[in-house]
């Protein structure tokens, strides 16, 4: 008996020249000062979010896409938590405002466009760019018991063919063309809400 596979999706947004990037990222910028080991109450960081953090947020390690903690306060640099964070944080890791929603396809409409930009929810999914927006490094193939020496490579940025797409989980995607005197780049990024986290 034959099944037909059905994909529900929360929203759908176009890409083409006048709008080539979709940033879902909710990306502060914002560091960790020190070594925060797991279950402390506050964290400082390398500057103040000012209002792009707030009460009730979630804060993400962005490399990982795990858990900190929820936002109770932000005093300046400082950023408190209703309960002990969840995980360990190195001097330097970026952080991010859990999102609301994320890429889960990206389906390709024009022969010229390839990907300029693509930042994946974490390591488990191809990218051109690490989860924290640093530069890209090969994915964690431990995530699935790959060996060391199997590594991936950064995402191939050439023309896709129309009709063709991409899934997975991702934060940011930014077109182009390959022709620059033809602007017909487009695709549409298909989004779902972010699964709960606590």
């Amino acid at each position: 008996m034959s099944t037909n596979k059905a994909s529900i999706y929360d929203g759908s947004v176009f890409l083409n020249s006048a709008r080539d990037t979709l940033d879902l990222s909710n990306w502060l910028n914002r560091r960790t000062t020190q070594l925060f080991s797991k279950g402390v109450t506050s964290i400082t960081l390398n500057v103040a979010p000012g209002n792009a953090v707030k009460v009730g947020d979630k804060l993400i390690k962005s490399a990982t896409n795990e858990l900190v903690g929820t936002v109770s306060e932000v005093d300046g640099d400082n950023v408190s938590f209703y309960q002990p964070t969840k995980v360990s944080l190195a001097q330097n890791n970026y952080v991010h405002v859990y999102p609301k929603f994320e890429i889960v396809k990206i389906e390709f409409l024009q022969g010229l466009t390839y990907l300029l930009n693509l930042t994946p929810s974490d390591t488990r999914h191809l990218g051109s760019e690490m989860p924290d927006l640093n530069v890209y490094s090969s994915n964690a193939d431990e995530d699935f018991g790959a060996h060391p020496s199997n590594k991936g490579v950064i995402m191939y940025n050439g023309a896709i063919l129309p009709g063709k797409s991409i899934e997975g989980r991702f934060k940011r995607v930014t077109i182009d063309s390959t022709d620059p005197s033809i602007q017909d780049e487009s695709v549409i990024c298909y989004l779902r809400a972010t699964p709960t986290i606590m």
